[in-house]
């Protein structure tokens, strides 16, 4: 019962007052309970921040504090939510590039007398306290999976967890967060760190909070970039083998046809360089993000990944050797992370197969005597799987099917590279 709920922590939460760790105590309840029903009631969350937190020792935004002490009743409306976001990126993005606690505030206690002194860990645990906060406030769940007995137990947990990705993919701060690490407004930039560590603190961010409501949203996002960006849809330059008889043919004074330029080669430049350059681009900066987040990621996270590259496998909607470039370069840097999950690792290989083998037959002018510039580079990226990271033979024969669907001289190249 909600109403007794709320009863006993304001009767009985001054008790807590007393906690060593009142504030890492409240994250982690939060974090466990987030989307228990009885969370998703204004008045019940703000009487659990209200039995742990003693808000002259805590620097909450005034949008969060004027919630706990009842000013007002809901999360950052939408013309608020960008400034709002801007500031709690910008502290932990701070805090992370600059190792500095935040601004001087002689209304709280000196940085050593804090529960977390550590200015990364306290800015995080602060913003993760008011995230999950405000998701209560979101949305409330609707499965009764709790309450009901197997086997219809197992029908509603799984209906429980399609409506909560359904509910994270929805939130509005998640989704203007993503948009902000992204695009940094003024005020971010003016914050003097690197573009860069917006995306960074973005991805430590990201698995700090439960992976439903940012990892695996951010992660899914992959599809989007995928499908809807113009420079992965355009085919990269093509190259013809050498061929001793139009050598012959042609002299050696003539050109015989080489690549045209790679139009997405801004694409997979790093970060960093094509800041410089003026040559910022969606995908480039949205591989960097989901990068951040792998690395810091867990098993969870890489399977949300990898079903994701099944499900654009799966829909048969790539069509250009520049999307199957892109996909390689999402996995290449976390292959060693994925090695150690045998059936996920060879899964996600069999879908960049499975897409290739999709793809070549959509380019215009691919032969038995040519190639493109991304699919030389896709040959290179396989090459060093087999070297470095060789799931093994079996899982080569599974993925057979696909390679035999490969024009001959793809498939005569990616063979001997298994056979090696």
């Amino acid at each position: 019962d909600r109403v007794l709920l709320r009863d006993v922590l304001d009767r009985m939460g001054i008790l807590y007052r007393l906690h060593q760790v009142p504030l890492t105590t409240l994250m982690n309840t939060l974090f466990v309970y987030y989307d228990a029903p009885a969370l998703h009631d204004a008045s019940v969350v703000r009487s659990l921040n209200l039995s742990l937190l003693d808000m002259t020792q805590q620097d909450f935004s005034p949008e969060f504090a004027a919630f706990v002490r009842g000013q007002t009743h809901t999360p950052p409306d939408e013309a608020a939510a960008t400034g709002y976001v801007a500031r709690m990126l910008g502290r932990i993005s701070r805090a992370i590039a600059r190792h500095l606690p935040d601004a001087a505030n002689d209304a709280l206690p000196e940085i050593h007398y804090r529960e977390i002194p550590n200015p990364i860990l306290l800015a995080l645990t602060e913003c993760v306290v008011e995230l999950l906060t405000w998701w209560c406030l979101h949305s409330a769940p609707t499965s009764s999976a709790r309450l009901a007995t197997r086997p219809a137990a197992e029908a509603a947990f799984a209906a429980e967890e399609r409506a909560r990705a359904k509910r994270a993919a929805e939130w509005p701060l998640a989704r203007t967060w993503l948009t902000l690490a992204m695009q940094p407004t003024d005020e971010l930039r003016a914050l003097e760190v690197p573009c860069a560590t917006h995306l960074h603190s973005t991805g430590v961010l990201a698995n700090v909070m439960p992976d439903e409501l940012m990892a695996f949203p951010f992660v899914r996002e992959l599809r989007s970039v995928v499908l809807d960006e113009p420079v992965l849809r355009t085919v990269s330059g093509s190259k013809r083998y050498f061929s001793f008889v139009e050598f012959a043919r042609a002299g050696s004074g003539q050109p015989r046809g080489g690549a045209t330029r790679f139009a997405a080669t801004a694409v997979f430049n790093s970060f960093e360089l094509n800041r410089v350059r003026g040559q910022a681009n969606r995908p480039n900066t949205y591989l960097t993000l989901l990068h951040s987040i792998l690395h810091y990621g867990g098993v969870a996270t890489f399977t949300a990944l990898g079903e994701t590259i099944h499900g654009l496998a799966a829909s048969g909607a790539l069509c250009t050797d520049t999307q199957l470039l892109y996909l390689c370069a999402t996995v290449g840097p976390v292959l060693y992370r994925l090695r150690a999950h045998d059936s996920l690792y060879v899964q996600v290989l069999e879908d960049l197969v499975w897409v290739m083998a999709q793809v070549c037959p959509r380019i215009t002018g691919l032969d038995e005597s040519s190639c493109t510039e991304a699919l030389e580079q896709v040959m290179d990226f396989f090459c060093f799987v087999k070297d470095q990271f060789d799931p093994g033979r079996q899982a080569w024969r599974r993925i057979a099917p696909h390679i035999a669907a490969l024009p001959v001289s793809l498939r005569y190249q990616l063979q001997c590279i298994v056979d090696q």
